[in-house]
């Protein structure tokens, strides 16, 4: 493990010197300002689009011609403008002197700290195989490996430097970003590391950047790591070593653009023949300077500042696939199934809503008023927390989503300015795939925050197995007043909820925004009930197919880990999850198909344990395991408000095979999503 204390004084004369030469006029760390030019080279990644600048670009075209898991992770982490935080707002300028005495607490070897990669002992060879930091820990952490706390430590050492100068919670001035492995002769491995600086840090003055992509570095010897021979060969011959196939490509890009989602707002794009496409932005299309590539295997879109961005990643031995968040389906025929006349029930949730208020004063505002005490806690807390940390910590170790916080406290869903009120965007919808002769159900998913208020607050410890965004209630009575019928999750989660809990699954992953196995299971059992009242489920009956479960476990992280403030990270380990996985009647494991009638439209909900993680066990099948047949799942990770534009790129023909579009989504993105709510089109 990393030791904190002070070893090592440099020094006096050199203590004296940056004391003088510090704050604004530029303090010099004790190595040379400049090293001769070196890009970045892996053996296994290249980067495609010429003149790609890690400060300027909005799109990175890279190709994986050895897909291990670490390089896929370098081509995705690797000085990628995308994941780029922006400068922090409010940095205080300061005239006060850095602490140069213990660089990196001890994490490295003070005398090995060199801006030249070429003055580190690491071969030709071994520069070419570096590693990223981040995702390494995630699969070293996930997969059990003993001696991840030691990198771990060194990593948050690293992260940790504050040099005695003012910080702002969530905000890093460096990282450790790159792991070398260096065989030193005969003797024991060695551990080296890139630790690059944010660009508008200036507290050390000018720093070295020898591969120019703006971010300056240094490298040096980690100490206090054993690599042990479990952690090296998990390394070298499983992270580094072993080749993926196309099966677990897709699952890795799936577990990437969910991990960026929360930050970034990344998904997913099902890929064309080439990028760009005929859909792809004119911007950037002039980047490209109107470059095409063939085959690309993995697209991956964002808007980590507002603006479009892609990452495309030309997987060329193993995972030539398309990286589509849409699964390839079974290939047995869809029967033809009897033009039905669209039956919603939209009545039935009235009575329910109605009762709800009048027990509360008889207006939403009067119920509001007697939800203050924990909204105003919540409110008081996300004024406190820099709104850079997007994760907060809970008791019980509970994590929850600055996002899903600002839902329940957000007032009246219906008040939002045009493009941002859900509500006629979804009645539109409604009547669309109606007048299509398409039944439409909409299930919002609740927020994890309405399930453990307690765990936010002591305030909400009386309210358990109670509602607390009365404003959420009044949507989805607006809802069904517009003939839209819905699902709604948030009584039966709420009465699992006063359920005794001991040795029970939570609803929610404690670390991560979404549900468990407990909760989409309720979720796809009470959609099926729904599913088999429609007048054209007895045509589907007789195609029935009989799906088994096979039960498995996985660890992870969570979504929320990465978004914590760097002293909170370390209190937390992965997460221990179980889930029940649909087996098809021949005994492989359950495939959604696009030629189903029944459409799981939907954002990352319907996507974790489906197209990641556990895999084969998501919300749309153990929806088919109850109906007795496979659902087409059509889904955008963190796209809910947007995703039906996905479905009806398809065409009017692939719709009117269709006879249930089920759109799931999460409750907390009906209050300020993060874009407008697009217009249909079709």
């Amino acid at each position: 493990m990393i030791r904190a204390e002070r070893t090592v004084v440099l020094p006096a004369l050199l203590a004296i010197g940056l004391a003088l030469s510090c704050g604004r006029t530029g303090a010099r760390f004790p190595w040379p300002a400049e090293a001769d030019s070196l890009p970045s080279q892996h053996a296994d990644v290249q980067t495609l689009n010429a003149g790609y600048s890690r400060l300027h670009s909005r799109v990175l075209v890279r190709e994986v011609s050895k897909p291990t898991r670490a390089a896929l992770d370098y081509a995705a982490y690797h000085q990628n403008f995308m994941i780029s935080d922006p400068e922090p707002e409010g940095l205080a300028e300061t005239n006060q002197a850095p602490d140069v005495t213990t660089p990196f607490g001890g994490a490295v070897e003070e005398k090995t700290l060199t801006p030249d990669l070429r003055g580190t002992p690491l071969t030709e060879a071994e520069r070419r195989h570096p590693l990223s930091v981040a995702p390494l820990l995630e699969y070293l952490a996930a997969s059990s490996v003993a001696g991840t706390d030691a990198l771990e430590g060194l990593a948050s050492a690293v992260r940790e430097e504050s040099w005695g100068l003012p910080t702002q919670p969530g905000v890093m001035t460096q990282t450790a970003s790159e792991l070398f492995l260096h065989q030193a002769g005969e003797g024991a491995p060695e551990l080296w590391m890139k630790i690059e600086f944010q660009p508008w840090f200036k507290g050390l003055g000018r720093l070295p950047d020898q591969d120019g992509d703006g971010f300056p570095e240094v490298y040096a010897r980690a100490s206090h790591v054993e690599l042990t021979p479990e952690l090296l060969g998990a390394i070298r011959d499983d992270y580094a070593g072993k080749a993926l196939g196309a099966d677990d490509v897709k699952s890795w890009a799936n577990r990437l653009a969910s991990y960026w989602y929360p930050s970034f707002n990344t998904d997913l794009v099902p890929p064309a023949a080439t990028f760009p496409e005929s859909g792809t932005e004119s911007e950037i299309k002039a980047e490209l300077k109107d470059r095409v590539f063939e085959k690309p295997t993995i697209v991956m879109r964002g808007k980590p500042q507002g603006v479009p961005t892609y990452a495309v990643f030309l997987v060329r031995d193993g995972g030539d696939a398309p990286g589509s968040t849409e699964s390839q389906g079974e290939t047995e025929k869809a029967p033809e199934l009897p033009k039905t006349k669209p039956s919603p029930a939209p009545a039935a949730l009235l009575p329910v809503l109605k009762a709800e208020v009048a027990a509360h004063g008889g207006s939403y505002e009067a119920w509001a008023k007697e939800l203050s005490p924990l909204h105003e806690r919540i409110r008081e807390r996300l004024r406190k927390t820099p709104k850079a940390v997007k994760a907060l910590e809970g008791s019980d170790g509970f994590l929850f989503f600055r996002q899903s916080l600002s839902f329940v406290v957000s007032g009246d869903i219906e008040r939002q300015r045009r493009g941002k009120n859900p509500l006629p965007v979804i009645v539109e919808f409604k009547r669309e795939l109606e007048a299509r002769g398409v039944d439409f159900l909409f299930v919002p998913v609740p927020t994890k925050e309405e399930i453990f208020p307690e765990r936010i607050d002591q305030a909400g410890k009386d309210l358990v197995g109670k509602p607390i965004q009365p404003y959420f209630r009044k949507f989805l009575a607006s809802l069904s007043a517009a003939g839209v019928e819905v699902i709604d999750l948030l009584p039966p989660y709420l009465a699992a909820r006063r359920e005794k809990e001991g040795g029970v699954e939570p609803l929610y992953q404690r670390q991560d925004t979404h549900w468990t196995d407990r909760g989409l299971r309720i979720a796809a059992d009470l959609i099926a009930t729904r599913l088999k009242k429609y007048p054209w489920y007895a045509a589907l009956k007789p195609h029935a197919r009989r799906y088994s479960v096979k039960e498995t476990s996985f660890e992870r992280f969570g979504d929320l880990h990465t978004r914590l403030p760097e002293a909170a990270k370390s209190k937390y380990k992965p997460e221990k999850l179980r889930a029940e996985q649909v087996l098809a009647p021949g005994g492989g494991f359950y495939e959604d198909d696009e030629q189903s009638p029944i459409v799981v439209l939907g954002d990352s909900y319907t996507g974790v344990y489906q197209l990641m993680d556990a895999e084969h066990a998501g919300l749309s099948a153990h929806l088919a395991r109850a109906v007795g047949y496979p659902a087409d799942l059509v889904m955008s990770y963190g796209g809910g408000p947007n995703v039906r534009n996905k479905l009806l790129r398809r065409g009017k023909d692939a719709l009117e095979s269709k006879r249930l579009v089920i759109w799931v989504m999460t409750a907390r993105d009906l209050y300020d999503y993060w874009e407008d709510w697009e217009p249909l089109k079709q």
